[in-house]
């Protein structure tokens, strides 16, 4: 009996992001000297405290794909996936089974 093989493929996607920040709330930040704005808006975004303005989704790009087995693939299951990990070997591979997109 030949054993499933499962095609692993590794990917990475490009997304576009712009923030808006008003320099008047910028220079709240500091209101004993002129702010540079850019730099200091920079820093803000830096620091993760801006809201998202836009996104645009760039591409997808295809790094590396591999073949493995049931097992090898279902330990990398566990590892990408750890808060599925009490999930049943059959619900795993049903899940995997369902791998073609809708859209």
């Amino acid at each position: 009996m030949n054993e499933e093989k499962y095609v692993i493929i590794t990917t990475i996607s490009s997304f576009r992001h712009r923030y808006c920040v008003p320099v008047s709330e910028l220079q709240k930040l500091n209101m004993d000297h002129p702010v540079e704005p850019e730099s200091w808006a920079k820093d803000c975004v830096t620091m993760e405290e801006v809201e998202e303005f836009s996104q645009e989704h760039i591409g997808e790009k295809i790094i590396d794909s591999t073949v493995l087995t049931e097992d090898e693939m279902l330990t990398l299951f566990d590892k990408d996936n750890d808060y599925l990990k009490n999930w049943s070997k059959e619900q795993k591979i049903a899940h995997v089974h369902r791998w073609k997109s809708s859209t």
